[in-house]
Formats: C-alpha cells, structure tokens, sequence
C-alpha cells in the first residue's frame, strides 16, 4: 500500500511522526511543508487538509509530545504514595523521558532557546504549569514552604541541564563518576537532584 492510500487516521499520525523528527533536528524554520510530503511520502493537499499549515501542524506536533510526557509525570506527582517516593518516581520518569526520546529533548531545547514567546507560551499552557503547579504542591507536602520558592524550577534546571550537558561531561578529564548503564547513570542524577531538594528542606522545630 502506498503512503497516500493510507486511511485518515494512519495518514495524520505519519505525518505527526515524520514532522517530530524533522522539526526536532533542523527547527520550524528548518523543515518546509515540501520536506514533509517527500518524506512521509503523503501529498501536500493531504497535509494541508489534516493540518491546514505549518504552524498548526507544528502544534500538533507539540500537543502530541508535551501532552504525553506531562500526563507521565502529573501520574508520578498525584500517586497514592509517600510525598518522597512521588517525588523521586517524578525526577526518575522525568530524566528516562528525556534520555530515551531524542526527538523529544532536541524540540524542547530548540523550544527553550528559539525565542518564539507566543510558542513557549502555548507550551506552558498546554503542559508545563500544571505539572509545575502539582509539583508545588508535593513539594510544601515533603517539606513546608519549599514549594514556595525556587526550588520547583531548579528541579527542572537540573534534570534539562544534565542531559543536555551530559555528552561534554563524558570528556572532562575529571569528571564525576557517571556508570555506563543507563539505569545506574539514571539513579545517581536521581539520588543527586533528591540530595538537592532535601539541602533545602525547613529546619525540623526543636
């Protein structure tokens, strides 16, 4: 069966998959509508008629990623577990996310940097401050008032820099002790953003 003989549904969701990875690695300003038709072998017409034009179709792809990555993580955030095991089952899916799909964490970072407010507007919208927003409220459960502050957003900072950081780490001459599985590398920026949050908990009274 050719591409184009595909039904609506299989149709749109190649589409979606080409354009995650061909915005991913060369950018919005770096993929045309002609791009996508070559490679998902789909006509222009058919991609006009599912997304109507590259902006939308841009969200989509955006509303497809973002949406199931925080819906991973409001799960971790809202179980029916003790405030430091969601927390840490929040840090842990947040850094296989971003480890384990590529196309996600390139659009992110191209997101963070492209200077594109009404689009990092639109993602905040879509996913981002309700997952901050639950975050915060686990937070002032593990320890009082932490989530009051600027510890939610170093959460964050920590897990994105790492990752993006992490293939110039492995050349520095002394570098920190990184494992080679992915799941002991994993738990040692786990433990370390969990060291992090507990450096900031409220003093116990006396």
């Amino acid at each position: 069966m050719k591409k184009n003989e595909l039904n609506p549904a299989s149709s749109r969701q190649r589409i979606l998959e080409i354009s995650t990875r061909l915005f991913a690695k060369h950018g919005f300003d770096g993929v045309t509508m002609r791009n996508i038709a070559a490679a998902s072998e789909i006509t222009l017409p058919s991609i006009y008629h599912h997304f109507g034009n590259k902006e939308e179709l841009f969200k989509a792809v955006e509303t497809e990623m973002y949406t199931t990555h925080a819906k991973s993580l409001l799960e971790q955030l809202q179980a029916d577990l003790s405030p430091e095991e969601r927390l840490r089952n929040f840090v842990h899916v947040m850094f296989e996310h971003l480890e384990s799909n590529q196309d996600y964490l390139k659009l992110l970072q191209r997101n963070l940097v492209d200077g594109w407010e009404e689009n990092q507007a639109f993602l905040v919208d879509l996913s981002l401050q309700n997952v901050m927003d639950e975050l915060k409220i686990l937070l002032n459960q593990y320890s009082d008032g932490i989530g009051d502050g600027i510890t939610p957003i170093a959460i964050f900072s920590l897990i994105l820099g790492f990752i993006t950081l992490l293939p110039v780490i492995r050349h520095l001459k002394d570098r920190p002790p990184i494992a080679k599985a992915p799941e002991q590398m994993r738990e040692l920026l786990v433990n370390s953003v969990m060291n992090f949050v507990a450096s900031n908990r409220s003093p116990k009274p006396d």
